[in-house]
């Protein structure tokens, strides 16, 4: 591999060439991890985040629903997305080449709307765009960062419909600039009593799905509480689900072996050598205590995308069959380590329409920090009028629709 002497660092120039690709679609360079949703992977999905919610396990249960059959809990479709797009054009990707190569990345934030439920049998297509690149200072790394904000449009292969809109965001901090700072090293790890695990094990067994007992809008109030979900204390098995549910190759499409050899090629700047002198994914982050603290972490982290999860299971489980999960915005403000607890809550904030509800959300862990903090709105049946219609479906951005036309593809 050739040597880049700005490789995990942030430099002008490595900023103009992220700018390169703005507004220009891109799909995934890798075949998503379900090209079509299944009962199965829907139930492995839901699974693997701890949802034991028969809507999303049991064909059975869902045939007794409003839906009329199976659905997959809303966050699924980070599993889907087959690439109708392309990669980047060739004179944007020569010209952007190096961008920011090599340098720290997690996911800040996300906000995600909601339109069509994905059912066993769809297929979904999925094209990305860079919506802004802003550069401030980093609270984690101590130095310069740069924040790059992602929209992906979902559209059902089939009907053509737009099913989702995702916007999330990603903080970029120098390799270097984290070690030195080294801020989170700091962090203890938690030692748990037997009594305290216990308490904890008791709280998660009473967790339940509402279910098939409408939740009406006239009985829901200002001040209410979603309850409480239990997430933790997390260790690497909860990693390993994780990875089982949404698989391994996320945007970046590693792989093991094989796989990883002709994706180094490919990506270089998405390895590195571990303790053993050998190539590695730099996501190990997630699983490797060295190379977390090598880049100025206490220990392993989460994913941004399991609290995501988290946050959409207290919100399905509170609203029931009948409702649906319109809109899920979070912030990521602290790392989620290893033995963190996390307690997920929410509250109602507003009604601001008959059948919808606007809740907030937080996650705390077991130091009493609040580390993610998030709003959802939800739609619930009401009395007078039954279950809630499905939002308007929007248009496909046009860059997007322009890089379907060039690639064969229209909309219906």
């Amino acid at each position: 591999m050739s040597s880049n002497p700005d490789k995990g660092r942030i430099t002008d120039e490595g900023v103009d060439r992220m700018r390169m690709r703005l507004d220009v679609p891109y799909g995934r360079p890798k075949p998503p991890h379900n090209r079509e949703a299944h009962s199965d992977t829907i139930r492995q999905f839901a699974w693997s985040y701890g949802d034991d919610n028969p809507l999303y396990s049991d064909p059975d249960h869902g045939a007794g629903t409003r839906w009329g059959g199976m659905i997959a809990p809303p966050l699924f479709l980070l599993t889907m997305g087959e690439n109708e797009v392309g990669g980047l054009p060739k004179d944007v990707r020569d010209r952007s080449r190096g961008a920011l190569s090599g340098v720290h990345l997690f996911n800040s934030g996300t906000d995600i709307t909601f339109y069509r439920p994905i059912r066993p049998g769809d297929r979904i297509t999925e094209a990305a765009r860079l919506v802004d690149v802003v550069e401030k200072s980093s609270n984690f790394g101590g130095g310069r960062s740069v924040i790059t904000y992602n929209e992906h449009t979902y559209q059902n292969a089939a009907s053509r419909e737009v099913l989702a809109v995702r916007q999330s965001w990603y903080v970029h901090t120098e390799r270097e600039s984290s070690k030195k700072a080294g801020k989170e090293k700091t962090v203890e790890p938690p030692r748990y009593s037997a009594e305290e695990i216990a308490r904890i094990e008791s709280e998660v067994l009473a967790e339940k799905p509402r279910g098939a007992v409408p939740r009406y809008w006239e009985d829901v109030s200002v001040g209410d509480s979603l309850g409480r979900l239990h997430k933790g204390p997390m260790n690497i098995s909860d990693i390993v689900s994780f990875h089982i549910g949404v698989g391994t190759g996320g945007e970046y499409g590693w792989g093991p072996l094989r796989l990883g050899a002709r994706r180094r090629a490919e990506m270089p700047g998405f390895y590195s050598c571990n303790e053993f002198g050998s190539w590695d994914v730099v996501q190990r982050v997630h699983w490797d205590d060295g190379w977390a603290k090598s880049i100025g972490g206490a220990r392993p982290y989460d994913y941004g995308q399991m609290r995501q999860q988290w946050l959409a299971h207290l919100c399905t489980d509170w609203m029931g069959d009948n409702g649906w999960l319109d809109r899920l915005r979070l912030e990521l403000r602290k790392f989620n380590y290893v033995g963190d607890l996390s307690v997920v809550s929410g509250k109602v904030s507003n009604l601001p329409a008959p059948g919808i509800v606007e809740v907030d959300l937080e996650i705390v862990n077991q130091r009493g920090e609040s580390t993610t903090f998030g709003e959802a709105r939800i739609l619930l049946p009401t009395r007078s009028s039954g279950d809630p219609a499905l939002p308007n479906c929007p248009e496909v951005p046009a860059s997007i629709e322009r890089a379907q036309r060039a690639n064969g593809v229209g909309s219906a």
